[in-house]
């Protein structure tokens, strides 16, 4: 009898990891069902220099549904003008899914790390989804935003300029980092710009800096700042 009941629960042990294991797979086919088919990427259109991608051809990454579940993914691509990931579909080489579910909390391309983060955790609301996160800490304390807007060609007015321009992808990059409320504030990255936009300690943040011989300007010294000015 004792033999019969630890063969029962070995199965529904087995069937239970089975199940998890083929979470993935179910949770990212019900995304493709919800998520709008994107026609080919274009990464060349008469009339527009560069294109709205993070890349210029498919990356390999993951996807990362409600901070838990991962998903490998040979073919993703990050729209920089919507702020949505696409990832490749299965049987068309130049088509993908455009992932709009909320439950898709993060993704990884070529070894870079995006993060949904909520607009209310900004000083200043924004509409973007995603967000790069440097890979030096957990805690998000230093974010950045990538976008691209499509910029209208600049003629001079002088009557020698009669050529023909054309439109222009145009890359914006701007950084946030977190204060003790919890915030995101966009900041530049200069010891005095980001002082002021931190407000308090700021004798021993400067005594701190100099110190330790930081540069705030590069992102590991950055982090390094960040975690002391928290734990404070």
């Amino acid at each position: 009898m004792m033999i019969k009941i630890k063969n029962v629960i070995w199965s529904v042990l087995f069937t239970s990891a089975f199940c998890v294991a083929q979470n993935p797979v179910i949770k990212l086919a019900n995304l493709e069902q919800t998520a709008r088919v994107q026609n080919d990427l274009k990464y060349s259109v008469d009339g527009i220099e560069g294109h709205q991608y993070f890349l210029d051809e498919w990356g390999t990454g993951k996807i990362i549904i409600n901070d838990s579940i991962i998903n490998t993914q040979a073919r993703i691509q990050f729209d920089m003008v919507s702020g949505e990931p696409i990832i490749g579909n299965e049987y068309k080489e130049g088509k993908g899914f455009i992932l709009r579910d909320k439950s898709v909390t993060g993704f990884v391309i070529n070894n870079t790390n995006f993060v949904r983060i909520s607009s209310e955790k900004f000083l200043d609301k924004t509409k973007q989804k995603f967000y790069v996160v440097p890979m030096f800490t957990n805690e998000n304390y230093f974010i950045i935003k990538y976008s691209k807007t499509l910029k209208e060609p600049y003629i001079a007015n002088n009557g020698y300029n009669k050529a023909d321009l054309n439109k222009k992808y145009v890359t914006q990059k701007k950084y946030y980092i977190l204060n003790k409320e919890g915030k995101y504030i966009e900041v530049r990255l200069k010891e005095k710009n980001i002082l002021k936009a931190l407000k308090t300690n700021n004798k021993e943040l400067k005594k701190y800096i100099k110190s330790n011989n930081l540069n705030l300007k590069e992102s590991s010294d950055l982090i390094t700042f960040l975690n002391y000015y928290h734990s404070l």
